[in-house]
């Protein structure tokens, strides 16, 4: 049956900027009941960041989460409110996230890292570099789940992103055109041209979500 080489992929990492310092992050307020991974594409809803919903290209993905979903009982709830407000309940979480592989496994922090009520996020802007494993959700042979030399910086290594059976996301070669989110422009040279090769992108500018 047809579908992607693999159902566990890494997590979508920044690792460059243009000016060779650290990626530029944000964070805002988040919309209730999100339980989404690291490394989830975001975007803004009524004011409140939640997981992309995968479908949304123009102007649909805000930026990369660097946090997980805090499940949140109301929007925001904990966030400072403006412009200089103090953190609020819910204060502190016991656990959180999820750990590759254990599906009924947490993290537990040395001291309870705080729950401020925000998402934290890498933008989804012009200078910062993503890494994503590439695969295909149509794919049958390995030739569909392999990045090449032609798909850098070129039209033909504009794709869109899906997420797996695990909750992470991927550059999916099954989506183009109206469907691609972002432009292929180097590949880990620790994988070079292999099957499910991490690529390294950036987001084209008609899929960056603008604030305002």
């Amino acid at each position: 049956m047809a579908g992607p080489n693999i159902n566990n992929h890494s997590y979508i990492l920044p690792v460059q900027n243009r000016a060779n310092t650290a990626p530029l992050t944000n964070a805002l307020p988040e919309k209730a009941g999100q339980t989404f991974k690291f490394g989830t594409p975001v975007q803004i809803n009524a004011g409140y960041v939640q997981a992309w919903d995968g479908a949304t290209v123009a102007l649909g993905i805000l930026g990369i989460a660097e946090s997980y979903g805090q499940n949140l009982g109301s929007n925001g709830a904990g966030a400072p409110p403006m412009p200089f407000g103090p953190i609020g309940p819910p204060g502190a979480m016991q656990t959180f996230g999820s750990v590759p592989n254990e599906s009924s496994a947490v993290n537990i922090a040395l001291g309870a890292p705080v729950a401020d009520g925000r998402t934290l996020y890498v933008e989804a802007n012009l200078d910062n570099v993503f890494e994503a494993q590439f695969d295909n959700s149509n794919g049958a042979v390995a030739a569909d789940y392999t990045p090449t030399q032609a798909m850098i910086g070129t039209a033909a290594g504009q794709f869109g992103l899906t997420v797996d059976t695990s909750g992470q996301w991927y550059v999916d070669k099954n989506k183009t055109a109206g469907n691609a989110v972002l432009q292929i422009v180097g590949v880990n040279p620790l994988d070079g041209f292999i099957v499910n090769a991490r690529v390294r992108f950036k987001f084209l500018l008609a899929a960056i979500q603008e604030l305002g």
